[in-house]
């Protein structure tokens, strides 16, 4: 945020040389931006909040349910792809080769 300052100083000098006194002058629109900065701030801060928020929540849950969708696709391919046995025995076989002798 850009904030322009007008000030007007008015340096008088007093029969005393070492002493100057000065007076600085302030527009009635820099006090209301005074008083309206931090409302201000506060409300941006609110308003990025919810902007960023939408902005991720309509990225997002699009991306989920894609997501989703694929992750269901792929269990499904592997379910289809493995075929499942009828009964529930395994049936294996196997050569043991052994280098020391049977004594």
């Amino acid at each position: 945020m850009f904030k322009i300052y007008k000030r007007t100083i008015h340096i008088r000098t007093t029969a005393d040389t070492q002493r100057l006194g000065y007076k600085v002058e302030q527009n009635s629109a820099s006090r209301i931006s005074n008083i309206l900065t931090i409302p201000a701030v506060i409300a941006g801060a609110v308003l990025g909040t919810i902007v960023f928020s939408v902005f991720f929540a309509v990225l997002l849950i699009p991306l989920g349910i894609v997501g989703f969708r694929a992750w269901r696709l792929m269990k499904t391919a592997q379910q289809q792809g493995v075929p499942q046995p009828e009964d529930e025995s395994l049936t294996a076989e196997y050569t043991v080769i052994s280098d020391k002798d049977k004594r």
